[in-house]
């Protein structure tokens, strides 16, 4: 009799309308991640985990470094995870694990001395440099980046995961620990493959059948490895080169199922151990400078080669973007493919960004990096805690289809969301009202929105204030809704009848919870939310 793994509260749903439930109740992670050193030292987790709360946060995204967990092979100490989870449970944060293992942005500086002092136990990989790298410079040291096709460095990783997992299991029975992400933007730069020797032997192997399989499905969507395959011969098995050619892209397909599969081998590890949702996160790629594989992490879960990822590693829950591109949208629609769920790990601090997640892709999270940084008076921070104590009735809205999301880009003035049979209509506020007092023959000069920073001062990386209008709708029945943004107005339209505002409600953000303020009425209702930071709303129609 096998053992069964040790079950856990939190569950992704493995269906559309996909939810992250805790417990049976529908949840969403909402916060930041901390810079990659803040966990390590008990002092710096505390710090850092307390700052999440003070920007309205209910879930903090920390690094597990396996070089500081397994110093020595074989002996474990998992006193920064205890850290961790303590900190956590004292400020009612959720917490999402990050698994630094062998793989890191790419590189292998979060292995212990014991596997990167050892190249004939732990090879290295092999790259012919061609192009630039990325994320480094001229003249920059050497870093360690070990071959994922090395099978001692798979199983050395695979049992410090498992010796993870086994600890959540024992020291978190109530469930501060909601997820878990399997190694960090993994993938090769500075080639489209792996030149050593241990990857040209399973280059110049035979392709797997389940993955020959996958390609040849024909209910598949097209994708960049069944084009590949068809223009090879549509072979039905054979060498790499043979199946999906000797290009730069059938190098990233190759790569991929290469690293999904090493995730894979954590992940069903470790999920064997505790039914815990797992996913692994990705540097994005193609994206503006970077065209080819080993630009970005080739072989890492990109847009490219999700669907090899998922075929790879089915023990995944998901495979979540790091979006660091100005196109976030986009970003977020390449993840969000309605085959599994979008949990965004690692954004740039944009407010908008974040109702996007939520309200256009029902992401089950989101989360800023360098939440350390964050400004508590700043966009995100206001956002984050309206969402935070608003969690019921998104996740409820999510799963009726009862939610969107406007974001009014600069060449946008206006757009229209469908809500529970009704047409809500999209305005920059400032604009709007600028136009409004010309046409009734009042001249002011041109309005403009200033918003704080989203970075406190002294941030290694600034950020600016999102200037963008943009609010998360929410409906929630009888012709009610919830608004959360910023310099917006809004007009409600249904086809059949004439639709009134009947109340406008103000809500207040206090300890964590929202109560009701103003009623506005007259000249106030020209912003149904505010113009300068923000803020949320009740609205309720009358059909008439």
């Amino acid at each position: 009799m096998t053992d069964q793994p040790t079950p856990r509260p939190w569950t992704i749903s493995a269906e559309a309308p996909f939810a992250l439930s805790r417990d049976g109740v529908p949840a969403l992670l909402l916060g930041g991640q901390v810079h990659n050193s803040s966990s390590s030292s008990p002092r710096a987790v505390a710090d850092s985990f307390a700052h999440l709360r003070r920007i309205g946060a209910n879930t903090v995204l920390a690094p597990v470094s396996w070089a500081l967990c397994e110093p020595v092979e074989g002996s474990f100490d998992f006193g920064l995870v205890d850290a961790m989870i303590t900190e956590a449970r004292r400020g009612g944060l959720r917490l999402v694990l990050l698994w630094f293992g062998a793989y890191k942005n790419a590189a292998s500086t979060y292995a212990p001395r014991w596997v990167r002092a050892d190249t004939s136990r732990f090879p290295r990989a092999e790259v012919e440099q061609t192009r630039a790298q990325a994320f480094s410079y001229d003249g920059a040291m050497a870093k360690p980046v070990l071959s994922v096709f090395g099978a001692e460095l798979r199983e050395a990783d695979a049992t410090a995961f498992e010796a993870l997992i086994r600890h959540i299991a024992a020291a978190d029975a109530d469930g501060t620990v909601a997820m878990v992400q399997v190694e960090n933007e993994s993938g090769l730069l500075g080639d489209s493959r792996d030149r050593s020797a241990t990857a040209e032997q399973a280059w110049t192997s035979a392709v797997p059948p389940e993955l020959v399989a996958h390609v040849r499905d024909a209910s598949a969507p097209t994708t960049l490895a069944r084009t590949l395959w068809e223009t090879a011969g549509q072979r039905s098995a054979g060498s790499w080169r043979e199946v999906f050619g000797d290009s730069s892209a059938g190098h990233e397909v190759f790569m991929a199922w290469g690293f999904g599969s090493y995730v894979e081998h954590l992940a069903s590890r470790g999920r064997a151990i505790a039914d815990i949702p797992m996913y692994a996160n990705a540097w994005l790629g193609p994206q503006p400078g970077q065209d080819e594989p080993g630009q970005w992490p080739s072989g890492g879960p990109s847009s490219r080669v999700l669907d090899i990822w998922h075929a790879a590693a089915p023990s995944l829950a998901l495979l979540g973007p790091d979006i660091y591109v100005q196109d976030a949208d986009a970003a977020m629609a390449a993840y969000a493919t309605g085959a599994q769920p979008l949990f965004v790990p690692e954004c740039r601090p944009r407010a908008g960004e974040l109702v996007r997640a939520v309200g256009r892709y029902r992401a089950v999270g989101w989360s800023a990096f360098g939440a350390n940084d964050l400004n508590p008076d700043g966009q995100v921070a206001a956002t984050l805690g309206l969402l935070a104590a608003l969690e019921d009735e998104i996740a409820a809205a999510q799963q009726r289809g009862s939610i969107a999301a406007v974001v009014l880009e600069p060449e946008t003035d206006q757009a229209t969301v469908h809500i529970d049979g009704v047409d809500v209509t999209v305005r920059a506020g400032l604009a709007l009202l600028h136009r409004m007092l010309l046409d009734a023959g009042v001249f002011v000069p041109d309005l403009e929105v200033s918003v704080p920073d989203e970075s406190l001062p002294g941030a290694e990386v600034p950020h600016a204030g999102d200037s963008r209008p943009f609010g998360l709708i929410i409906g929630t029945g009888d012709d009610s809704f919830i608004v959360v943004g910023r310099e917006l107005a809004l007009d409600f339209f249904v086809t059949d009848r004439r639709v009134e505002i009947d109340e406008v409600e103000e809500l207040l953000l206090e300890d964590g919870r929202l109560v009701s303020g103003r009623i506005l009425n007259g000249d106030e209702r020209l912003h149904l939310v505010p113009t300068h930071h923000v803020g949320a709303t009740r609205i309720r129609l009358v059909r008439v």
